[in-house]
């Protein structure tokens, strides 16, 4: 064991074993970091397209939703026979909702 600057081979040795083996955990800290970002990455990537996705589809709905209320409204202000045939067509479906409503209500208990 030779003393060079009051370091023996034995505690080089030992240090640079200690200095690999910090190093190799420090390299696979950051490889599961990258693979972590990589899956973040991926991830953000499938939610913007997915909101891209819905992004289109309020957009589709929107129209259908605008065009149908213009419809409404024209049907309204054309004068009184539709706004009857109109009232009648809401209470049908009103009718309809409620004994669909009855019927499941007396089918499950």
């Amino acid at each position: 064991m030779a003393n060079r600057n009051g370091w023996t081979s034995l505690s080089e040795e030992a240090m640079d074993s200690q200095n690999r083996e910090y190093q190799e955990r420090l390299s696979n800290k950051a490889a599961y970091l990258k693979s972590l970002a990589f899956d973040i990455e991926n991830e953000a990537k499938d939610h913007h397209r997915l909101l891209d996705d819905v992004g289109g589809d309020f957009d589709s709905s929107t129209g259908l939703l605008g065009s149908t209320l213009g419809r409404v409204q024209k049907l309204l202000g054309q004068g009184r026979t539709n706004r009857q045939i109109m009232c009648y067509t809401i209470l049908v479906v009103i009718f309809t909702f409620l004994l669909l409503y009855y019927i499941i209500y007396r089918s499950t208990s």
